[in-house]
């Protein structure tokens, strides 16, 4: 590591590590077990910057804005549950409060980044995992494996292990607090599990640097996470404006200050997200299957079951289930299935269930979303697990859905439906689809009485927001 030459010292310098620039080899090479398609071994060079050492903590993040989103609470535990877009404004308020220039002009879903600005702002995917590595090129910046003593994931079944059935680790099932597992060489700790991390990125395939995008890239893996899931090369894909409780971030500082801006542009929009609903969900065991029916009792949308052609030749919760389930999912099996939807198209809106396995979504659910064009279509993901909460499914529909538009999802253990919760959830889709089935139209002043027209009826003068008129829901511009 260097002195950076040109990066204001502020208070959270102690808090920070000088990271010297340099080329590595990013992504994985083709031997690394359980690796992903999209982690293309390329080489990247980085300039010098700082990182936290520690993801930012719920002390800290109270401290600047005022509020504690996280769903477990705890001074020095990692902050959760908060969106890319809340990332950003964190960064923006510690700089100001820092005396510092911030790196972010935000309008809507677009955010700028300013290059000449010496504030704190998220790291690139480049950055994260160049700082993560911290010089090695094995799988886990301690090497091929992890032991309990070294990340805070679900590590029951280890790392490229079978379906035994056995535990071979432990799985705490919660966050810790930022600094309780070793740091790696540049002296940063949990960058291996604990809360994945936000970065700057939109999810693309490497060599490509799109300004729009709908997913952003988070890195590093969550506490509920598969071993695979907290590598170094991993790569998940998430909604920018989704919370999540294993979802923080670290800030970085750039050392040196350079010219231009680079934009960020949401692309997530939604065809007809006030349209047609239908609840499409695989069960093998019968807890989604319970879930999926109370969903339909609340809410009357339309319901079909997603089914292999052959079904498992393993039943229940077996030994032998869970490991035809782990050879699908490391073969990336798409099993054919007992029937598609032929009317697919006129649903724009896909309430989609599954169980969670080795921490993805089951083959058949990847059949189904591969099998039709989901581009515009507003997916709303349930989950029934036995601990594992979401793990990695959330991102492996986004991947295989890039033209989607996911929201906030829901997820039980096993079958304990708490329809409190589940009607709750509901009421967010249905309030969802109601304010994108308003119509938008524009107001004219027809006299000095402070009256105006919308669609031809007068209404006294009301700030922006949505009024109703004549019956109908409308939005004041």
């Amino acid at each position: 590591m260097m002195a950076l030459s040109a990066c204001t010292a502020g208070a959270q310098d102690e808090g920070m590590v000088q990271i010297k620039g340099g080329t590595f080899q990013m992504g994985s090479p083709a031997t690394e077990p359980e690796r992903d398609a999209d982690e293309t071994l390329h080489e990247v060079t980085v300039a010098d910057f700082m990182m936290s050492r520690t993801e930012v903590t719920q002390q800290e993040y109270e401290r600047v804005m005022g509020k504690n989103p996280s769903e477990r609470k705890g001074n020095a535990l990692p902050v959760e549950n908060v969106t890319w877009y809340d990332a950003v404004a964190y960064c923006n308020a510690l700089s100001q409060r820092e005396g510092l220039t911030p790196c972010y002009t935000v309008s809507g879903t677009t955010v700028t980044w300013h290059l000449n600005a010496n504030g704190y702002r998220l790291p690139t995917e480049a950055e994260w995992e160049y700082a993560a590595r911290g010089g090695k090129q094995t799988p886990f910046h301690f090497g091929d494996y992890v032991h309990d003593s070294e990340a805070n994931c679900y590590n029951a079944y280890g790392y490229n292990n079978d379906a035994s059935g056995h535990w071979v680790n432990g799985y705490l099932q919660h966050t810790v607090e930022v600094t309780q597992y070793p740091a790696n060489a540049y002296g940063l700790r949990n960058m291996h599990g604990n809360v994945a991390e936000w970065t700057w990125d939109w999810y693309a395939a490497y060599g490509t640097h799109p300004e729009e995008g709908r997913y952003k890239v988070v890195r590093g893996g969550g506490w509920n996470d598969f071993p695979k899931h907290i590598r170094s090369a991993y790569r998940s894909a998430f909604p920018a404006d989704v919370p999540l409780y294993a979802t923080g971030f670290r800030v970085v500082r750039s050392a040196t200050t350079a010219s231009g801006e680079v934009k960020s542009v949401s692309a997530a929009k939604a065809k007809n997200p006030g349209g047609k609903a239908l609840i499409a969900y695989f069960s093998q065991t019968g807890n989604t299957d319970g879930l999926a029916k109370i969903i339909h009792e609340m809410s009357g949308y339309d319901i079909v079951r997603i089914e292999r052609s052959t079904p498992y030749s393993a039943t229940y919760n077996s030994q032998g289930l869970y490991a035809e389930a782990l050879t699908e999912y490391r073969n990336q099996a798409v099993p054919e299935l007992k029937a598609y939807v032929p009317n697919l198209a006129d649903y724009d809106v896909i309430l989609l269930g599954y169980c969670n396995w080795w921490a993805s979504i089951p083959a058949p659910v990847r059949s189904f979303l591969m099998h039709d064009d989901f581009s515009g279509k507003t997916i709303v993901p349930f989950c029934s697990m036995g601990g594992g909460r979401f793990g990695q499914t959330i991102s492996a529909i986004a991947k295989l859905a890039p033209g989607s538009v996911i929201l906030k999802g829901l997820d039980v253990t096993y079958s304990s439906y708490d329809r409190t919760a589940i009607r709750s959830w509901l009421d967010g889709i249905t309030a969802y689809q109601q304010t994108a089935a308003v119509r938008t139209v524009k107001s004219e002043k027809v006299s000095n009485k402070g009256l105006y027209s919308l669609n031809g009826q007068k209404v006294t003068e009301p700030r922006k927001g949505i009024y109703i008129v004549d019956g109908e829901k409308r939005i004041l511009e």
